[in-house]
């Protein structure tokens, strides 16, 4: 799972991770996800044309980027290093926070793919095919 989130960046450097912060972040990922993916398609897309814009399926996957980001934050900063109050400045966290973030939007476009078949009015964004 290490090597899902840094593909660039030396593993070494990253001493006080365990499984389990890995973990936490995937699961925050994926079903933060899934869940903004399911309101816009599968409830506002067959209930009215008002949310069938690109302008709203973007802003449903900027939603997603900054749940997942204040998400991580806080469940990685007190789960993993046990901190009691943000006082300290992690660079772990953050930049883990903020590769999770971004991968979020990633996963949102390409479970938009799938999503946007069970819509009825949003069934062409991201993309028409």
């Amino acid at each position: 799972m290490e090597n899902f989130y840094f593909l660039f960046e030396d593993l070494n450097n990253w001493s006080i991770w365990d499984q389990k912060g890995y973990t936490i972040g995937f699961m925050v990922l994926f079903f933060s996800t899934l869940l903004y993916l399911f309101i816009f398609y599968l409830l506002l897309g067959r209930k009215s044309m008002r949310f069938s814009s690109m302008g709203s399926w973007f802003l449903f996957g900027v939603y997603n980027l900054i749940t997942i980001f204040i998400s991580t934050l806080l469940l990685e900063g007190f789960q993993v290093f046990e901190l009691s109050v943000f006082g300290e400045f992690y660079y772990e966290i953050w930049l883990f926070t903020i590769i999770n973030a971004l991968y979020g939007f990633v996963l949102y476009f390409l479970f938009s793919l799938v999503f946007k078949r069970f819509s009825i009015f949003s069934k062409y964004y991201p993309v028409k095919f």
